[in-house]
């Protein structure tokens, strides 16, 4: 008898052990992913220095494709995963933006939902409605409203044990 009850014990006790090691890997692996998806405004921030004060700023420069800058004019086809830009997925450059001391690597894309690459207006692009604020003398802030037309971000972060996380937002400018 003490010996088939030490045996459940044992039995009982590995399943434990298991059981223990699979949440503890789990739980790691979710961590990675919430890590990931902080990581991924790290892009964000550059996309929108871009914009402000970087090679993306003039509106005539965003009618057309400026493949070195991660931008296309137009709405990029989504065949692979629904809704992942398929240059994302398939590009062989190298990441945008790397971490060496984490190991996290993201790589991003950004495309107008236009038809076209074409001047932006309400028959071919979704449009949005932004604040200006940038406009004004003397220490005064003028705000103006207008429509412009909708950007979205897609970010693919990369990171330790093979962790693959997408963000994506929407923005006007």
């Amino acid at each position: 008898m003490a010996l088939i009850s030490l045996l459940i014990l044992m039995l009982a006790s590995v399943a434990l052990i298991s059981s223990t090691d699979t949440s503890l890997l789990t739980a790691g692996n979710l961590a990675f992913k919430r890590d990931l998806a902080n990581q991924s405004e790290r892009a964000v921030a550059q996309v929108r220095t871009q914009f402000v004060s970087g090679a993306l700023v003039s509106e005539t420069v965003l009618y057309s494709d400026q493949a070195a800058q991660n931008y296309w004019a137009h709405v990029l086809p989504s065949t692979k995963l629904p809704g992942i830009p398929d240059v994302l997925i398939a590009s062989a450059k190298k990441d945008d933006i790397t971490d060496a001391a984490t190991g996290v690597r993201l790589r991003y894309v950004i495309d107008r939902m236009c038809i076209s690459g074409t001047v932006p207006d309400k028959s071919t692009c979704t449009m949005g409605s932004f604040v200006d604020d940038k406009k004004g003398t003397a220490g005064v802030t003028k705000v103006s409203a207008g429509l412009g037309p909708v950007y979205r971000l897609t970010v693919m972060a990369l990171g330790p044990r093979n962790t693959q996380t997408f963000t994506q937002i929407t923005f006007t400018h």
